[in-house]
């Protein structure tokens, strides 16, 4: 049979060239393209007088430079392995015990014999992790994560024992601790530490740290409730402006995702961050109430009521010209106010007029128009009442002083004898109360500063006597007096 061949090619040998009996198997080496085609070129080289497939023996290289080695020293790591890792070698570490690592398996798998994962269970298996070598402890906790038992081993932990595991981890060098912050006064609580999450970590490990994360979250959030509650306390118990000003003003707690100190392209944070939020819960009582409470209290030692809803009610008496009545606020903080008057009442047809004195001898008088089944009155303080007639001994009535922002209504009972020279009456009310207009207004000034707040006269070192009269006035107002200005301007 007739061939043909290209022009300049070396004919092939029909016989293909078979191994001899003793020699050994061709071996298949993995090496890079240069080398293939370097080998190929020098095995076509060798044979000019035919075609020869050999097996590849490496890239050709002179005796004195010895071919480098492709693989690392230190033991195999399989895909699971490296991904279990982060991706990261690391360095290599003393192996398992297997007799540590038995006893782990046989507390952490369910059987007939033990059907459930019991707290026995869980302490068993932390005693037996801490007779772990700590070059070993790493790698073991990293085999139970593959195995499913590290799972396992944390499902069934409480907070007491999920601590306890963590500490250990920390103490053989697994995890780190992110310090936290001192507490404050009052015992504001600082900044809980927590174990760093890195995404190094096994799986169910990193859910462990952050159980415990949310564990120490929650508790920051009760210690700080009850921050708020013994501040609230404090500010009800101050006699004085400055006594309230030395407490110093609520703080707040500075719990965000950002404790966690996962970044952002961790894989797991959402999910480590949602659980947290979900898990701290609310405190019972706010930042804002707490605030209120100061306002209230400096309200009430600075001569005035404070703001908010009250209840109130009067008990009045009368004989002929003489008058006696006395009313009682309760503001729904739990401030009370009494107040005892007594004085005269004279009424000319329509138009009557009662003048009032309480017990420190200020005098308020009240003009009142009576229309019959309506009523209008308007007093020394500002307050103007609207009553209408509901029945022979009942009146409803509506309030409003703005001097004082005070708006309300109610109903009042009356009785009088048969001459009707005594008279016997029960007004009960209810209303809100804001802040005052020169109070508003004060509010709203830059130059006015708050209770907390340094006075921008005590930077410059102006002496007490040097400030202006309306300005000392309005710091006195603030509880400020002529000794503490002076200790303040010296620091």
């Amino acid at each position: 049979m007739s061939r043909i061949d290209a022009p300049g090619s070396s004919p092939l040998s029909p016989d293909p060239t078979l191994p001899e009996p003793d020699a050994p198997a061709p071996q298949l080496r993995v090496g890079t393209t240069a080398s293939r085609r370097t080998s190929v070129s020098e095995s076509s080289a060798s044979a000019p007088g035919r075609n020869e497939l050999r097996a590849y023996d490496g890239p050709s290289v002179a005796p004195s430079a010895p071919r480098a080695s492709t693989n690392a020293e230190g033991p195999a790591v399989s895909a699971r392995e490296l991904a279990a890792m982060g991706g990261r070698l690391r360095s290599p570490s003393a192996p398992v015990p297997e007799d540590v690592y038995a006893s782990v398996r046989s507390h952490l798998t369910r059987s007939l014999s033990n059907p459930f994962l019991t707290g026995s269970d869980v302490k068993a298996t932390h005693d037996a992790l801490g007779s772990v070598p700590r070059d070993a402890y790493r790698a073991t906790l990293e085999r139970m994560d593959r195995d499913g038992l590290l799972a396992s081993y944390v499902s069934r932990m409480d907070a007491p024992s999920r601590q306890s595991f963590l500490e250990q981890a920390a103490s053989k060098g697994v995890l780190s601790l992110r310090a936290g912050s001192a507490p404050g006064p009052l015992g504001m609580p600082g900044r809980p530490e927590m174990f760093v999450n890195d995404p190094k970590l096994p799986g169910a490990l990193r859910d462990a740290v952050n159980a415990h994360a949310t564990d120490t979250g929650r508790a920051a959030v009760v210690a700080y409730d009850a921050y708020l509650q013994r501040h609230g306390d404090a500010v009800a118990q101050a006699g004085s402006l400055p006594a309230l000003r030395a407490l110093g003003p609520p703080q707040a707690l500075d719990l965000r995702e950002t404790s966690l100190g996962l970044s952002w392209s961790d894989p797991r944070r959402e999910r480590y961050e949602a659980e947290w939020k979900a898990g701290l819960g609310r405190p019972q009582h706010s930042l804002v109430q707490a605030y209120a409470a100061v306002s209230a209290r400096a309200q009430v030692l600075s001569g005035e009521r404070p703001a908010g809803a009250f209840v109130s009610a009067e008990v009045s008496a009368s004989h002929d010209l003489l008058h006696f009545k006395s009313e009682a606020h309760a503001s729904a903080r739990g401030t009370t106010d009494v107040q005892t008057q007594a004085g005269v009442a004279a009424k000319a047809g329509p138009v009557g007029l009662e003048v009032m004195t309480d017990a420190h001898g200020k005098t308020e008088a009240q003009l009142q128009v009576d229309l019959g089944i309506a009523s209008v009155s308007r007093d020394s303080e500002g307050k103007v009442e609207l009553s209408l007639g509901a029945g022979s001994h009942a009146r409803a009535h509506a309030t409003l002083n703005p001097r004082t922002a005070e708006f309300g209504g109610g109903i009042a009972f009356e009785t009088s004898d048969k001459a009707g020279q005594s008279h016997a009456g029960l007004k009960l009310g209810y209303g809100l109360r804001g802040l005052a207009p020169e109070r508003a207004a004060q509010a709203v000034r830059g130059d006015i500063p708050g209770l907390f707040s340094r006075p921008r006269d005590l930077d410059p070192g102006v002496a007490w006597e040097a400030l202006p009269a309306e300005r000392r006035a309005l710091y006195e107002r603030q509880g400020w007096t002529r000794e503490e200005w002076a200790q303040d301007a010296r620091r």
